[in-house]
């Protein structure tokens, strides 16, 4: 699965500023679904999903205008997400204000794609042209889309596990001559539950009885693979 990436720019009129503010995304953010960021993530090509960043003042000054953010798939021809306006009466140095972006992946070659490693995102602040505000950091979240009809098909093929449903030993044997190096399990909350080195036969039976996740990794790619536990 290729690494994938939104542009996020923010572009800022009418500035009223004092001394030097510097906009920068703050490392904080969040996904609704909260599941979005693993690999165990519930979103398809269909669903909305809602991207909470928050855009950070570390200047030594306030800012106050307005902000206007529109979101890109970072592709050749920019796929575009969403946009707003949002206008900061006052945003003190270190402070933070929240923005939430919403938008439904788009399925393509240029756009979105599902399984395998994550999309990348790249969310920056854009500045207008004439202005003393300076920009700042960046924030890369990552996004994982699953649809049904999709890429895990593949991995159906490339990956043959047994028995499933599983109750104590799950065999995994594949038909690729790749290198894989770690197991990754999640549940259905995408909560990680166990991790180990690659192996053809690990043991499952501490887990409850569910649904579960299994990502496989090699050098340059994840697989993902669902199985139940008795």
């Amino acid at each position: 699965m290729k690494h994938l990436a939104f542009l996020f720019l923010i572009t800022i009129a009418g500035l009223v500023c004092k001394g030097q503010a510097i906009l920068s995304m703050s490392p904080v953010y969040s996904f609704t679904p909260a599941n979005a960021s693993t690999p165990a993530s519930s979103v398809t090509f269909s669903s909305s999903v809602s991207l909470k960043v928050y855009i950070k003042n570390k200047g030594n000054s306030t800012f106050s205008g307005s902000i206007g953010i529109a979101a890109y798939r970072d592709t050749t021809a920019g796929v575009f997400c969403d946009s707003l306006n949002v206008f900061l009466p006052s945003l003190a140095a270190n402070d933070s204000s929240e923005t939430v972006l919403t938008f439904t992946p788009s399925p393509g070659p240029n756009a979105f794609k599902s399984g395998g490693n994550g999309n990348t995102i790249v969310v920056w602040p854009f500045i207008a042209p004439g202005t003393s505000t300076t920009i700042g950091d960046s924030v890369r979240p990552t996004i994982y889309i699953s649809d049904a009809n999709s890429v895990f098909e593949f991995e159906k093929i490339l990956f043959n596990i047994y028995p499933n449903p599983v109750l104590k030993d799950l065999t995994i044997k594949t038909s690729n001559v790749a290198t894989y190096h770690r197991i990754v399990i999640y549940d259905v909350f995408a909560r990680k539950v166990k991790e180990l080195a690659f192996k053809e036969s690990i043991d499952v039976s501490e887990l409850h009885a569910g649904s579960y996740w299994m990502i496989i990794e090699s050098e340059t790619k994840s697989y993902r693979i669902p199985f139940i536990k008795q």
